[in-house]
C-alpha cells in the first residue's frame, strides 16, 4: 500500500459556456455550498489520508518534485466534480494498492493515476504540450459514476442546481427532470405547493409550477420540473452577470413587480401592514436572539468593537429612521394598496437565462388561504434590495471578511464591488416611483430579523449586524 498524492489541476481552460456561469474563476474556484470546489476535494482527501497538491498553472508541477518517488500521483483535472464523496473515497483508496498507471473514467477521462514519479514525470512532458489526459499507454480504468465532467454544460447546470442551501429542509432530491423537496415542516410545505395554486392565472407564469404534493407521517413534499438554468446568486456570486445582463435582468424583475394584483386598503390598514413586516418582526426576532447562548459573545462585540453599545442601541437607530421614513411615505402617498407577493423575491430564488430572457422564481414564502397572498408593496423590492445592495448572496456564500481597522472598530469585507449596480437598481427604483431610502431601511429590517435564524453561524450572524450598521449609516445620511 502507497502513499497517494492527488495533483489536483486546477490550470485546466474553463470553457465558454462555464463562463457564462462562473465568470472568471478556474473550476476550482467555483463557490458551491460556501466552498470552493477545490477545497471540497481537498477536504475529502485529507479525511481519507491523501496529500492534495492545487496546481493553479504549468510551472507548479515542478513542485511533484519534492514528495517521495515511490508514491502514487493521481493527475485530477478540476472540471471533473465529485457528486459521490464515499465512492471517490473508495476510488482513493484502490489507487493506493496500483502498480501501473491507471486511468479513472466513466464517459470522460477525469484523472490518471501513476505507481511512482518517474512515470508521472513522463506523462507531464506530453501534458504541457497536449493539455488533456489522452494516454495511449494505458490499460487500467476504473470505471466511476462519483465524478461528473463540468465542461460539458448540460452537467455544470445540474451539478450547480444541486447545491442547493437545504437549511430550511430536511431533504433536497433530484434528477435530469424534477426536484423533490422534503420537509419535516408540514405546514411550510403545504404554503408553499399551495401558494402557486391560490395565484391569479396570469401571474403562475412567473412562477415554476409544484406537483405530485404528499404529506407522511412526519413529513411532507413536492415536486418541481428542474429547469435549464441556475439560479441568479450563483452566477452573481462569481461576477459572472456584466451590467448590461443585469439592467435586462432588473427590467424583467419590475415588470413582474408591475403586473402583481394590488387591492386598495385604508391609510390605517397600510400602515398596520408596514408595521407588522418591519417592527414587529423586527422585535419579536431580537427577542428571540436574546434567548440564544451565543448572545452574550455577539453583545460584547457589538460594545467592543463598533461605536454602539449594545444590539439595542442599533436597534433604537433602525426604529427611529424607520418612524421618520415611515410616516413621510405614508403622507406622500394618494392612495394605499397591498399586492400579492412572492415573499422572498432575492437571487437564490431566481432562476434566469440571458439567452432567452427567461426569469422564473422559486420558494415563494406561501400560502393557505387567498388572503395570505397579500404583502406590502415594498416587501418584494427590499428583498431584492438585500441581494443588490446588501450583499446577502455573499453572506451565503461565505465571500465576506471581519477584520480590525488601526481603531479597533471591526470593518466588514464583502469580495465584490457593487457600486456600479446599485447605481443601475437605484434607477429603476426611482423609474418605477419606489423610494431608495424606505427600500434601504425595509431591507435592514430583513437583516436585523435573520438573526436568530442563522445563529449556527455567529461569525455569519455578527457579518449581518455589521452590514445592517453600514445600510443605517447610510439611510441616516442621507435623510
Amino acid at each position: 500500500m502507497k502513499k497517494v498524492i492527488l495533483i489536483y489541476d486546477d490550470s485546466v481552460e474553463v470553457s465558454d459556456k462555464a463562463k457564462t456561469v462562473i465568470g472568471n474563476k478556474s473550476y476550482g474556484e467555483m463557490i458551491i455550498k460556501r466552498t470552493s470546489l477545490s477545497d471540497s476535494v481537498k477536504k475529502i482527501a485529507y479525511e481519507s489520508g491523501t496529500i492534495f497538491l492545487n496546481i493553479k498553472n504549468i510551472d507548479e508541477f515542478e513542485n511533484i518534485k519534492l514528495y517521495e518517488s515511490n508514491s502514487v500521483y493521481f493527475h485530477l483535472i478540476s472540471n471533473a466534480a465529485v457528486v459521490n464523496i464515499s465512492e471517490f473515497k473508495i476510488i482513493l483508496e484502490k489507487l493506493s494498492y496500483i502498480n501501473e498507471t491507471t486511468l479513472v473514467a466513466n464517459e470522460y477521462p477525469y484523472g490518471i493515476a501513476f505507481s511512482n514519479q518517474e512515470e508521472y514525470l513522463k506523462f507531464l512532458e506530453l501534458y504541457k504540450i497536449k493539455k488533456n489526459l489522452d494516454y495511449e499507454d494505458v490499460k487500467n480504468t476504473i470505471k466511476t459514476n462519483a465524478l461528473v465532467d463540468l465542461k460539458n454544460y448540460n452537467e455544470l447546470l445540474l451539478f450547480i442546481s444541486s447545491g442547493f442551501d437545504a437549511r430550511y429542509f430536511n431533504n433536497l432530491q433530484g434528477d435530469n427532470y424534477t426536484i423533490t423537496k422534503k420537509s419535516k415542516d408540514k405546514k411550510k410545505m403545504k404554503m408553499e405547493y399551495s401558494y402557486y395554486w391560490l395565484l391569479p392565472e396570469d401571474m403562475k407564469s412567473w412562477m415554476v409550477m409544484p406537483f405530485d404534493y404528499k404529506e407522511e407521517e412526519d413529513s411532507a413534499s413536492y415536486k418541481m420540473e428542474r429547469m435549464p438554468m441556475t439560479d441568479v446568486a450563483i452566477r452573481w456570486t462569481h461576477n459572472a452577470i456584466d451590467q448590461e445582463e443585469f439592467e435586462r435582468l432588473l427590467d424583467k424583475v419590475f415588470h413582474f413587480f408591475s403586473i402583481r394584483h394590488e387591492q386598495t386598503v385604508t391609510k390605517e390598514e397600510y400602515k398596520q401592514n408596514a408595521d407588522k413586516l418591519y417592527i414587529d418582526k423586527v422585535k419579536s426576532r431580537n427577542e428571540q436572539l436574546k434567548k440564544c447562548k451565543e448572545f452574550n459573545q455577539i453583545n460584547t462585540l457589538i460594545a467592543n468593537g463598533t461605536k454602539y453599545k449594545n444590539i439595542d442601541e442599533i436597534l433604537e437607530l433602525y426604529y427611529n429612521l424607520y418612524e421618520k421614513l415611515s410616516k413621510n411615505h405614508i403622507k406622500s402617498l394618494k392612495k394605499y394598496k397591498k399586492v400579492i407577493g412572492h415573499g422572498d423575491v432575492f437571487f437564490a430564488n431566481m432562476l434566469y437565462s440571458k439567452e432567452i430572457n427567461l426569469l422564473r422564481l422559486i420558494d415563494p414564502k406561501g400560502a393557505l388561504e387567498e388572503k395570505d397572498l397579500w404583502t406590502d408593496p415594498y416587501y418584494d423590492i427590499a428583498k431584492l434590495s438585500h441581494s443588490i445592495c446588501g450583499n446577502y448572496d455573499f453572506f451565503n456564500s461565505n465571500l465576506y471578511d471581519i477584520y480590525f481597522e488601526k481603531n479597533m472598530q471591526f470593518k466588514l469585507k464583502v469580495f465584490f464591488d457593487n457600486k456600479k449596480y446599485k447605481e443601475i437598481f437605484k434607477n429603476f427604483l426611482k423609474k418605477n416611483d419606489y423610494d431608495y431610502n424606505l427600500v434601504r431601511i425595509y431591507e435592514a429590517s430583513l437583516f436585523l430579523s435573520m438573526l436568530p435564524l442563522h445563529i449556527d453561524n455567529p461569525h455569519k450572524v455578527f457579518g449581518f449586524i455589521l452590514n445592517a450598521i453600514e445600510i443605517l449609516k447610510e439611510v441616516e445620511n442621507n435623510v
